[in-house]
């Protein structure tokens, strides 16, 4: 039994008093979008509410491609969708995402889509939003992760200054945080992106975030003592493994990475185990549906240290 007005359907979760979809799987004529990453904001939904930062995202990813309505709505602004309250708040992941806090017959439904709560330069920060019922993404929800700070991340790239660096990171949302922290903490090094990245450091440069000094890149520039750095997709890392003079470096929350490389850079852009026991303890929610991930753990950790909240995976 799914918590009162929302359910799980083939094609996504679904608001059934207000007639929309959050995130859908597959076409609908009404979605509600977190955020512009592929598998959750698709091309071909009819009306679409999202925030000015996701629809850019989706203009640039799509083009020609995109066939939905789009109605930008700001963050903390109120609409309402067929007489049902919605709101966007800030959820940390990547440029323009949002958590969707939907009210309905005084009850408080908060969707964070992905989210993280750790500081993040290039997006908007978290907010904690209070409301009864939770709709959580569990990508991390296991006590083995718990994610680094980055900047001790970050200090252990120390050790390979003497040789260029070839990162690989999701053109959307990682390859942009990347850039922006490699440029603060190593601006002696020029920073190249591959044209895929590029694309959305663009947007996101178009929406004030300022991401460091970066050039678009260029093969000629591929020197053995030239000391830059390359960010590129993941699919494209493992062309340069093996290169001399050349240091692979894979971002990933993923314990097990699942690309080769000469190192596994942890960063994450999804909320670790603390960090999501973190926000169900300050959202003050009684019920807690799972989304994107595995919630048994989190669901036997919470019948066992909080009995009155319930847990729906």
């Amino acid at each position: 039994m799914e918590p009162l007005a929302i359910e799980r359907s083939s094609n996504g979760l679904f608001f059934r008093p207000g007639d929309f979809y959050l995130d859908p799987k597959k076409r609908v004529e009404k979605a509600v979008i977190s955020h512009g990453h592929a598998d959750h904001a698709l091309a071909t939904n009819g009306h679409v509410w999202c925030t000015p930062g996701t629809a850019a995202i989706m203009r640039a990813r799509y083009a020609d491609r995109l066939k939905s309505k789009l109605t930008e709505v700001p963050f903390g602004e109120s609409f309402e969708i067929n007489g049902v309250s919605v709101c966007f708040y800030g959820a940390g992941h990547v440029l323009g995402s949002a958590q969707t806090l939907i009210e309905h017959e005084g009850i408080k439904y908060c969707y964070t889509g992905d989210f993280k709560t750790k500081p993040d330069d290039s997006c908007e920060p978290f907010q904690v939003i209070k409301c009864d019922v939770l709709i959580t993404e569990t990508t991390f929800a296991d006590p083995t992760y718990v994610h680094p700070e980055d900047q001790l991340e970050l200090n252990q790239l120390d050790r390979y200054l003497p040789f260029n660096w070839v990162v690989g990171a999701y053109s959307l949302g990682k390859a942009q945080r990347i850039t922006s922290l490699l440029s603060k903490r190593f601006p002696e090094r020029k920073i190249m992106v591959h044209a895929e990245p590029a694309v959305f450091h663009k947007v996101y440069e178009h929406h004030g975030y300022n991401l460091g000094t970066w050039e678009h890149y260029d093969r000629h520039e591929l020197k053995a003592d030239a000391k830059f750095i390359l960010i590129v997709p993941p699919k494209v890392l493992s062309s340069y493994h093996g290169k001399p003079g050349m240091v692979t470096m894979f971002a990933t929350g993923w314990l097990r990475p699942y690309i080769r490389s000469t190192h596994h850079l942890r960063i994450s852009d999804h909320a670790d185990w603390n960090e999501l026991l973190n926000l169900i303890d300050s959202c003050g929610a009684k019920a807690i549906m799972t989304v994107h991930g595995d919630g048994m753990t989190l669901k036997s950790h919470l019948e066992a240290v909080s009995p009155n909240i319930k847990v729906y995976i």
